[in-house]
């Protein structure tokens, strides 16, 4: 078991500014530090089991989770731009105050889970507000997959707008639908024989762009952790938030 903290953000009063400062430690879980696309340094993970994490030292962007028998269960556009200046577009980048690289974020992966803690801290003198989602891209087949544990949720007015969501919900077209007070546990079925636990959410946000990207909307869901609404952080504060991705 082993963890990475990465992604420090700062804040300057004309434009945010992202300085990537990473460090990892283990005891019995493997981290090589390597190079990724764009010759943009990222890390390693590998558990005694033979599970597996790539985190780009940039941002802390997750953009790999392979589990023991060497499936990824994350997935990552074609249309992916790794260049250290815009977000990675896909895995889980996280959306902070809204989109980009983000703030402190600690990863854990064992044999069939992956679990990450986000922390934000107000190092100012004054209060900030904010929001923020974990922006997670998952394989699937989006004909077949779907999720579970939003029957009964509101939702925002966006597309589809369910007024009483049923048990299962699918991706049948365009779908970016935010669910308000969701269960704490979703199960996503991704279609492609995996069964996927997600844990600790609020606020549940779905997510497929259907034929706008017609390229590649087919092999993937966006299943987002999401925090809607300012969180108001008062000087020398900090705000936490915790995802726990398992498969059975």
């Amino acid at each position: 078991m082993g963890s990475i903290c990465s992604g420090r953000i700062n804040f300057d009063p004309v434009e945010r500014k992202c300085r990537e400062m990473a460090y990892a430690s283990s005891t019995s879980l493997g981290v090589r530090l390597t190079e990724g696309e764009g010759n943009l340094p990222k890390l390693v993970l590998t558990s005694p089991a033979g599970s597996e994490a790539e985190i780009y030292l940039f941002g802390g962007f997750i953009t790999s989770w392979k589990v023991p028998s060497g499936k990824d269960l994350l997935f990552v556009r074609p249309d992916a731009v790794f260049n250290g200046n815009k977000p990675i577009s896909g895995g889980v980048p996280h959306c902070f105050p809204q989109f980009g690289p983000g703030p402190i974020q600690q990863v854990t992966l064992n044999a069939k889970s992956l679990a990450t803690e986000l922390t934000v801290k107000n190092t100012d003198n004054k209060a900030f507000s904010f929001s923020t989602t974990l922006h997670t891209y998952f394989q699937a087949s989006v004909s077949n997959a779907s999720v579970k544990g939003l029957k009964g949720c509101k939702t925002l007015n966006k597309d589809p707008d369910p007024k009483n969501p049923v048990e299962v919900v699918t991706f049948p077209g365009f779908v970016d639908c935010a669910y308000l007070d969701a269960s704490s546990e979703l199960q996503l079925d991704n279609g492609l024989g995996d069964l996927i636990s997600i844990k600790n959410t609020v606020y549940a946000v779905l997510w497929n762009p259907y034929l706008q990207m017609e390229a590649c909307y087919k092999d993937f869901v966006c299943v987002e952790n999401a925090k809607i609404g300012s969180v108001q952080l008062e000087p020398e504060q900090t705000w936490t938030a915790v995802q726990h991705l398992s498969i059975a």
